[in-house]
């Protein structure tokens, strides 16, 4: 039983995730922009896998993948899905084989690696082709810390720099080897200096990631929003993963950036008070709960690089960004798991089995979501109705199915949002008056019309994107009112 258990974990993993075999690509989603709308990963170039930095991100071995994977296969989406799947697994027997030396039991080592594997957390990852770069990166960090703990040092380093070619965030590996080291009991500046060419290569990779951001126009500015609201957004994301691990119920593929985040919002106060509380309590437990206080500053560390304090997308936090994140936290569970087994073992063993019983669930219900665009922005527009760009999607996707009632009551309720907001997008009376024009309402579409025009800003009349359209809108608008344009 103890030699199979990896086997069975790899079965569970594979069954959980087949389903996503007959998934279509997210094509209005960055599946588009980074694969099937890239001419890059069709016309095989060394040169620009290794330099580029597309959309905000320097991958080199995951455009590698993504040109392997159309050389072998053109755009099936099948093949795509089955390499996230088989990657994501091979991470799982790999944490499975961390948590074996780490938690002290079979049982709680086959409960850590489920939990990570099949969370409802890790949908984002596995199920989307364009992450891609989540699961590739998990195989070489979670490679490179079982090759640390085998004492294996310059295998664990070359393994480490494949995750940071694969995604940028695996540069915080040396922090979480040090927490490791801490509670295994080495001293801070041995485990230090034998990390110093990881710490290096981490430096690097963080100073290519950050300047790759200003590549891309999705990046709040500094001078739009202040460190203040990014401190706040900052302690949000730390408690945001803890709760969704706990409690997964925010699984859109989108929770927007819709306000700038503030004291007025009880959430945020909240969180930081919460953090303080932690804070202080893991620093008077520190030698009593050695295991809950390494984790807990791996777990701290690994969510910062995305937590908020350098905004890129319109997303306040993605659940993608617990990959990393969620390995301390399922390796504290199977730790628990073990503790608990010594005094209450059948019990343990139900809790534990309903537990991952529940999980599997609940991504079996939520995965369908994954299996286009258009799922996957319907159940976030129906999940998160204060996401504006959501509502957005989702009427685009009525529209195509011809439900245009439906993409109207959208569009009505992106511009409710869009108005508290500090940049409201007054496109989108347009598009509700184009709407209103198709369902037959021609009043309401000149009304409509006319608040699109006035809200134009001066600095966008002239701009190629808008002037057609602001043109066709006065010649819309001046039929409606019968007059010639």
């Amino acid at each position: 039983m103890r030699r199979l258990a990896w086997l069975f974990v790899l079965a569970v993993t594979l069954a959980v995730w087949a389903p996503t075999l007959t998934y279509d690509w997210v094509a209005t989603w960055d599946d588009a922009v980074f694969i099937l709308g890239n001419p890059h990963v069709w016309n095989w170039s060394w040169v620009w896998m290794a330099t580029t930095q597309w959309y905000g991100h320097w991958m080199p071995l995951t455009w590698f993948s993504f040109c392997l994977n159309y050389a072998l296969f053109g755009f099936n989406p099948m093949a795509w899905h089955a390499v996230n799947i088989g990657l994501h697994a091979i991470s799982t027997v790999l944490m499975y084989c961390i948590a074996r030396r780490l938690v002290g039991s079979v049982g709680g080592a086959v409960f850590a690696a489920l939990l990570f594997s099949v969370h409802p957390l890790r949908m984002e990852s596995v199920a989307w082709i364009t992450e891609r770069k989540d699961v590739l990166m998990g195989v070489f960090f979670l490679g490179s810390a079982l090759l640390w703990m085998q004492g294996r040092r310059w295998w664990s380093f070359a393994a480490f720099v494949a995750a940071c070619a694969s995604k940028s965030p695996a540069v915080v590996l040396p922090v979480m080897l040090l927490a490791l080291e801490w509670y295994r009991g080495s001293t801070f500046r041995v485990s230090l200096r034998r990390l110093t060419p990881f710490v290096a290569v981490s430096a690097a990779v963080s100073v290519m990631a950050f300047w790759s951001l200003h590549t891309i126009l999705v990046s709040i500015p500094w001078s739009v929003v202040g460190l203040g609201p990014r401190l706040w957004h900052v302690a949000y994301s730390e408690g945001f993963y803890v709760m969704q691990t706990v409690w997964p119920a925010r699984l859109s593929g989108l929770i927007e950036y819709t306000w700038v985040p503030s004291w007025n919002q009880p959430q945020y106060p909240v969180a930081v008070a919460l953090l303080a509380a932690a804070a202080i309590l893991l620093w008077r437990g520190r030698h009593r709960w050695p295991a809950l206080v390494a984790a807990a500053g791996a777990y701290a560390v690994a969510v910062l690089p995305q937590s908020g304090l350098f905004q890129n997308g319109p997303q306040l936090v993605a659940n993608r960004y617990s990959y990393l994140a969620g390995l301390p936290l399922a390796l504290l569970a199977g730790g628990g798991v073990t503790l608990l087994m010594r005094r209450w073992p059948r019990a343990t063993v139900l809790a534990s089995v309903s537990a991952l019983g529940a999980l599997i669930v609940t991504t079996s219900w939520a995965l369908p979501m994954w299996k286009d665009g258009d799922a996957m922005w319907r159940y976030a527009a129906r999940h998160e109705p204060t996401c504006t760009q959501c509502q957005d999607m989702a009427a685009a996707a009525d529209v195509r199915q011809g439900d245009f009632l439906r993409a109207l009551q959208r569009q009505e309720q992106a511009i409710r949002v869009s108005e508290t907001t500090m940049a409201p997008r007054w496109e989108r009376h347009w598009n509700l008056a184009s709407l209103l024009l198709v369902l037959d309402r021609p009043d309401e579409a000149a009304r409509e019309m006319r608040i699109y025009l006035a809200l134009a800003p001066a600095s966008q009349r002239d701009a190629p994107a808008h002037r057609d359209r602001i043109q066709r809108a006065r010649t819309t608008l001046a039929t409606l009112e019968g007059l010639r344009p």
